[in-house]
């Protein structure tokens, strides 16, 4: 009797162990399955600074492109589990043209940006990441000065990043990004002839939260 129970306790432990590896094994089998894709969803928080050249009677650091509030999606391709590439995708936002604090007119822009990020090591539900590219500044309809001022309408510059994943399961997980941008535009006379010189070197605060295929 004592020799059955043993070996129905045996016949358990085996049973439980082939179901634990059984389980490890489909877990593991769906981790790998997973695309090498990211997409996330994000609100904007844009922040420029007041920083220009002195030009055409405007002192230094008098102008600013107004802070806006707006949607953004990203694609992410990772090539391996660290290394992924990120382009920024968002719609054409509007920004009032400030001088001293007053509208003096407006523009569009679309602000394209392609990252090349290293992401760590999970620590536990969280992972951070690092990033660092280029951010590709399109302007258009900008107007002040009653119309007789507009500004270049392509613009390059470089930016850093730096950002979190917080996973909520294996597809599904919360990002927190925050993005330095070093781009400038030129505020023209209209026919060309430049003026001075806007840097607006955006803060660009993201919340919002990804999917991995």
């Amino acid at each position: 009797m004592k020799f059955i129970t043993r070996k129905k306790s045996v016949s358990a432990v085996l049973s439980m162990t082939v179901l634990a590896s059984v389980v490890q094994s489909t877990l593991a089998q769906a981790e790998e399955e997973l695309t090498p894709w990211l997409v996330r969803v994000r609100a904007l928080a844009i922040q420029t600074q007041r920083n220009n050249t002195a030009g055409g009677g405007v002192p230094a650091d008098s102008l600013k492109i107004s802070d806006e509030v707006q949607p953004e999606v990203d694609v992410s391709y990772f090539f391996t589990p660290h290394i992924a590439a990120e382009l920024v995708a968002t719609y054409p936002v509007s920004h009032s043209i400030q001088l001293n604090g007053s509208d003096i007119g407006g523009l569009k822009e679309l602000p394209p940006t392609l990252n090349l990020q290293y992401h760590f090591d999970p620590l536990g539900k969280v992972t951070p990441y690092l990033g660092a590219g280029f951010t590709y500044l399109r302007t258009w309809d900008s107007r002040a000065a009653g119309g007789s001022l507009t500004t270049s309408q392509s613009n390059w510059g470089p930016d850093v990043q730096v950002g979190m994943d917080y996973a909520l399961n294996a597809h599904v997980s919360l990002n927190l990004d925050v993005k330095k941008l070093f781009i400038s535009a030129d505020v023209q006379a209209v026919g060309g002839a430049s003026v001075l010189t806007a840097n607006l070197n955006p803060w660009i605060v993201g919340v919002g939260a990804g999917y991995r295929f």
